[in-house]
């Protein structure tokens, strides 16, 4: 199967929700060592449930497209969802059966930011 199928082309190409929020309750950065990709993440938050959500960053294809993704899904979950998300998620949201353990820091990026400060 090739990892770049059109979802994840077009994910990176287009991001969701890429930008910044003037009024966000949390402002998250996450890097990624391994490969240098980088996530900077903005949250709205209210009554337990994300409201709204802008990110920035830099990265491979994978860890673009995916937390465009992310941040699709996110918007509108409670927070109490948000912490049982896993690389399982991750994949389904990618349209991926699986990935390179390589790969997987790219891919969780984004997750593991939120997770880290939610």
């Amino acid at each position: 199967m090739n990892l770049y199928h059109d979802l994840i082309l077009d994910e990176a190409k287009h991001p969701s929700n890429f930008g910044q929020l003037e009024t966000a309750d949390q402002r998250i950065v996450e890097y990624n060592a391994s490969c240098g990709d980088q996530v900077k993440i903005d949250l709205k938050i209210k009554d337990g449930q994300i409201v709204d959500l802008k990110w920035r960053g830099s990265g491979c294809i994978i860890s673009l497209a995916a937390t465009s993704q992310l941040s699709r899904k996110l918007i509108g979950m409670k927070i109490v969802e948000v912490k049982k998300l896993n690389t399982k998620n991750m994949l389904a949201l990618l349209g991926l059966d699986n990935i390179s353990p390589g790969r997987i820091k790219c891919l969780m990026l984004s997750l593991t930011a939120i997770l880290k400060n939610v």
